[in-house]
C-alpha cells in the first residue's frame, strides 16, 4: 500500500477506522480509511518532521513527536482527530521519541533523547509540568494497564527504567540486551517486551518480580514491538533485514518470520486483531499483514 515518500510511523486510531502515517520528508500526516485504503486527510506539520504518534485513550487527540536530527526542532503537536487540525504545539527539551498517555488521558510521558530526561505534560493545559532524569537515552515509553508505572527503554544504557507515575521516582533499573529501543506492556499478563536493537533480541520482563525471564533471538536490528489484539503473540519489526518476527507469548519462541518492505520502522495492530500495518520508510509503503487466526 502506497504511503507517501518516507513513512516513518503508522498508528491505528482506537476506534480502528483510521491509520495515521507520518512522513518526515514531506512533514505531513496522512490519514487512511482502513476499510477502503483511501486517503481521507493530509495534515501539514509545520513545527517539523513528524516521527511518532500516540493517541489519547478516547481517540479525540493524538500527540505527534516532532524533531530534526540537528536538534533545531523538538516539540509535541496536539492533533484534534475530529477536525484533523493542530490545536497546540508543546516545546520539548530535546528530541522526543515515542510517548505514552495515562489511562485517564491527563498526562503524557515523553522521552527526551539526547538529554536523558522524561517530560511530563499536562494534557489539559498542553504544557510540561515536570522533567525526570533517567539513564541515557530514553527512546520509548509504555505504561502499565493501570497507569501506575512507566517502562522506559534507555537506548545507550542497556536498561529499562521503571517509573512510579505518581511519585515520579525511578523504582527499578532492569538490565536488558544491547540498545533497548521499544517496549510494549502485555494487555493482560504482568509482562513487558523490549526490543534490543543492537543485540538482535527481544527481552521479556516479569513486571511483578521486575526481572528478565526470557531472551528471544529475532531478526537484525529489532526496532519496534506490539502485542496482538488477542494477547497471544508479539510482533517485532526487524529494521535490518526487513522482516517481522512473531513471538508466542506463552513459549517465548519465534513461530514465524514474515517479509516486509525495505527499512521497516514501526508496527501497529487494528483493534479487531485482523491486520497489522508496518511502515516501510525505504520505499514509501505500508506492509499489511493478515493476522487473523
Amino acid at each position: 500500500m502506497s504511503a507517501g515518500q518516507a513513512p516513518e510511523f503508522v498508528a491505528v486510531s482506537p476506534d480502528g477506522r483510521g491509520a495515521y502515517v507520518g512522513d518526515s520528508s514531506t512533514r505531513t500526516i496522512t490519514v487512511l480509511d482502513i476499510a477502503t485504503n483511501r486517503v481521507t486527510a493530509t495534515v501539514p506539520i509545520v513545527a517539523g518532521p513528524p516521527r511518532f504518534l500516540t493517541f489519547a485513550p478516547d481517540g479525540r487527540r493524538a500527540y505527534v513527536s516532532i524533531f530534526t536530527d540537528s536538534g533545531t526542532s523538538a516539540a509535541i503537536d496536539v492533533l484534534d482527530t475530529a477536525t484533523n487540525t493542530i490545536n497546540a504545539t508543546i516545546p520539548i527539551r530535546t528530541r522526543p521519541y515515542f510517548s505514552a498517555v495515562t489511562p485517564d488521558g491527563a498526562k503524557l510521558f515523553v522521552p527526551n533523547h539526547d538529554s536523558g530526561r522524561v517530560s511530563v505534560v499536562d494534557t489539559a493545559e498542553s504544557r510540561v509540568i515536570r522533567e525526570i532524569t533517567v539513564p541515557p537515552n530514553p527512546h520509548w515509553i509504555s505504561l502499565s494497564r493501570d497507569g501506575a508505572h512507566a517502562y522506559i527503554a534507555n537506548h545507550e544504557s542497556n536498561v529499562i527504567s521503571v517509573l512510579d507515575t505518581t511519585s515520579y521516582e525511578i523504582v527499578e533499573q532492569i538490565p536488558v540486551g544491547r540498545s533497548p529501543h521499544s517496549v510494549a506492556v502485555h494487555p493482560s499478563q504482568p509482562l513487558v517486551a523490549d526490543c534490543d536493537y543492537d543485540g538482535n533480541t527481544v527481552t521479556m520482563i516479569d513486571t511483578t518480580a521486575r526481572k528478565v525471564i526470557a531472551t528471544v533471538p529475532v531478526g537484525k536490528n529489532p526496532q519496534a514491538i506490539v502485542w496482538s489484539a488477542d494477547s497471544r503473540f508479539a510482533y517485532v519489526v526487524n529494521n535490518g533485514d526487513a522482516t517481522v518476527s512473531v513471538i508466542d507469548a506463552r513459549t517465548f519462541r519465534v513461530t514465524a518470520t514474515v517479509p516486509t518492505g525495505p527499512n521497516p520502522t514501526t508496527i501497529t495492530v487494528t483493534p479487531d486483531g485482523r491486520r497489522a500495518l508496518v511502515s516501510n520508510i525505504g520505499n514509501g509503503t505500508l506492509t499489511v499483514l493478515n493476522t487473523a487466526g
